[in-house]
């Protein structure tokens, strides 16, 4: 009774435990700028994202300071999908709001406001620099967590203990040899239970998500979901599957497997290995390691309700099930090891992301399985007591895994790029350098320095970027050169702003950077600022 209680304490923390979410687009640049101010009116506003995007269910709206929508235009995707654009009409002297919904590739929607300014604007209104990172809903660092995104976990983690124990059911009842009458009646109504599961938490998870990925959209967003996108397309045969298991099942053996293999693909084409390439090897591999969960997960079910049912039939299906168990995990360690190598650029990366601590405490369950599955042989062999014991151990660590699974599918691998702003307030001067979108390739490099006005300008800033891994390369110097800024910033603190810029690819590849600037003033006193940063 203890053992039972504690697996049901494991259920709770698993189905409660609030988490964050980190979606897996993630904006690295915007035209006009996040609370620019730019002298004129711009042609357009683009939003570039780092991860390529799903082409229906998107939209930008560009409004007025009285929330009136500027133009009706619809936004348009880039060739390599990972960009928006809206071109907008002559836009007056004032600030304006951009928001934009998108939904990434692996079918996880991101949301987010900003702020630009036309002429004089009102600056009043303007938004802190860092507001688009507290104001994405999906992908900020100021995200919070409420009943809806519980609510979202609940639906998940039942999806998936729904998703791989009824497949892994109807796998091992087709190859499993008939047993007594009245124990298969038994396992029979396991089974229709489980397929129930199923489709109440298929709705439950389109239900909970469904506002979040079409947003303000409408109903031509909603059509355009399940139309347009391959998440659309997921939910539509999850869903389609789930009803005709009712009326397929256990008829055919071929197309119980059929049955089993669609919702793997399903579930694939609805994930990570979406996002990822080479497409083909990510999405053969999401679905071999979700088919060996299925019959981890799916067997320890069957051994549990037939240990309930019908002991000595439980017995003789322990050895059975512990050497093919024993195989899936193994596939399970190999195939997750290869997804996560063509997930991440570096291992290293596995310990930056919540993903990737997620990841870890996952193979440590994973550990604790194997551990378990061997005391489990032992108390068989030996005809210990303690077997129901170890059982029932083996299925907490199928819950706790399940509920990471939950959790870790709907986190990005992969770190986000999020722009520098470095600010720093000095009792001589004041600096700050400004790099969007900081990512590998073009990026552009502003800084601004702030002067008492007897001093005049600066002698010299020079700004460098040296690889903090790579001893033998030498800093990388950017020529910014001064320009007319049309915003040096809210305050001048007294002092008199000075403004520094250059566009171009002066950030070669993903490191650990540090970043210094040099500000030498006409007194020939030189104050150096120096920021790490790192790019993935």
């Amino acid at each position: 009774m203890k053992i039972r209680r504690l697996l049901w304490i494991f259920v709770l923390l698993a189905l409660a435990m609030p988490v964050k979410v980190f979606a897996h687009a993630t904006l690295i640049q915007t035209e006009p700028g996040m609370n620019a101010q730019v002298a004129s009116s711009p042609a357009q506003v683009t939003l570039t994202f780092n991860e390529r995007l799903e082409e229906g269910s998107y939209y930008i709206k560009v409004y007025d300071s009285g929330k009136k929508q500027v133009t009706a235009a619809k936004a348009a995707m880039n060739a390599e999908h990972t960009g928006l654009a809206l071109d907008l009409p002559k836009l007056p002297d004032g600030d304006y709001i951009v928001t934009y919904h998108v939904i990434s590739a692996d079918g996880h929607p991101v949301e987010g406001t900003y702020m630009f300014t036309v002429g004089q604007g009102g600056p009043k209104t303007a938004l802190p620099a860092d507001a688009m990172q507290g104001m994405h809903q999906h992908n900020g660092l100021a995200y919070s967590f409420g009943w809806q995104e519980l609510l979202q976990f609940i639906a998940r983690i039942l999806y998936y203990a729904s998703l791989l124990g009824a497949t892994g059911w109807v796998i091992w009842r087709r190859m499993l040899k008939p047993l007594h009458p009245e124990t298969e009646s038994r396992l029979n109504g396991v089974g229709t239970w489980l397929q129930r599961a199923l489709l109440l938490a298929v709705i439950l998870m389109m239900y909970t998500h469904l506002q979040d990925m079409v947003s303000g959209g409408g109903a031509e967003a909603l059509i355009e979901l399940f139309t347009r996108t391959g998440t659309g397309y997921a939910w539509l045969a999850v869903l389609g599957l789930s009803l005709l298991g009712f009326v397929l099942l256990h008829r055919n053996a071929v197309l119980d497997m059929l049955w089993a293999a669609g919702l793997f693909a399903a579930e694939a084409y609805n994930g990570h290995a979406a996002a990822f390439g080479p497409l083909r090897e990510t999405l053969l591999l999401d679905g071999i390691h979700l088919a060996s969960a299925a019959v981890w997960m799916g067997g320890l079910i069957l051994l549990l309700a037939l240990y309930r049912i019908n002991r000595e039939e439980a017995l003789i299906f322990l050895p059975r099930f512990s050497k093919a168990a024993l195989y899936s995990v193994f596939i399970l360690i190999v195939s997750g090891v290869l997804t996560t190598l063509l997930f991440l650029p570096n291992v290293r990366y596995v310990i930056y992301t919540k993903w990737g601590w997620l990841l870890l405490a996952k193979t440590a369950l994973v550990f604790f399985v194997v551990v378990t599955a061997g005391w489990v042989r032992r108390a068989y062999r030996l005809r210990k007591p303690s077997l129901p014991g170890w059982l029932v151990l083996d299925a907490i660590w199928m819950v706790l895994i399940v509920g990471i699974v939950g959790v870790f599918t709907y986190l990005s691998p992969l770190p986000p790029n999020e722009p520098l702003h470095y600010h720093v307030m000095g009792e001589k001067q004041h600096m700050t350098v400004q790099i969007s979108p900081n990512a590998p390739g073009p990026n552009t490099f502003i800084v601004r320095v702030w002067l008492p006005e007897k001093m005049g300008k600066p002698k010299q800033v020079l700004l460098k970027l040296k690889d903090e891994e790579s001893a033998d390369i030498a800093p990388i110097e950017v020529p910014i050169a001064p320009f007319d800024d049309p915003q040096p910033g809210s305050e001048n603190y007294g002092m008199k702003p000075y403004s520094y810029r250059a566009e171009g690819n002066y950030l070669p590849y993903a490191g650990l950077w540090k970043v210094e600037v040099r500000v030498m003033d006409s007194n020939d006193d030189e104050m150096v600022y120096e920021k790490e940063m790192r790019i993935y």
